[in-house]
């Protein structure tokens, strides 16, 4: 119970601070969405195409003069891939330049390799 505990508190505080680059560190794929609302927070975008979903989060001033973003595609509630990209477009808030999904760019799946 109080691994458990611990654990949940250390994910709050990363969640609190910190770049987007340093919290989706924390998420793999293969977790679900409860993890990484813990871990990231309440997304920006959220786009859905039957049991598939992408969440974008953004964060503004990243760097000089750009946007950060991060991408968690999902299918039936697991994290299939992450992704990143930046906007460096003059005049733009995160919230204009987050991408429309591009659904074969997104997988579908998860796919489980196991060594013998």
């Amino acid at each position: 119970m109080k691994k458990t505990f611990f654990v949940i508190a250390i994910s709050v505080l990363v969640a609190a601070c910190g770049s987007l680059e340093k919290k989706s560190a924390l998420i793999n794929v293969g977790d679900d969405k409860q993890q990484v609302i813990s871990v990231m927070g309440t997304p920006d975008d959220r786009q859905v195409k039957g049991s598939r979903e992408v969440w974008q989060y953004c964060q503004t001033g990243a760097g000089f003069g750009y946007h950060d973003y991060r991408a968690f595609s999902f299918d039936q509630g697991k994290v299939t891939a992450i992704n990143s990209y930046k906007s460096g477009r003059p005049g733009s808030s995160c919230m204009t330049d987050i991408r429309v999904v591009n659904w074969g760019d997104s997988p579908d799946q998860v796919i489980e390799v196991r060594h013998k």
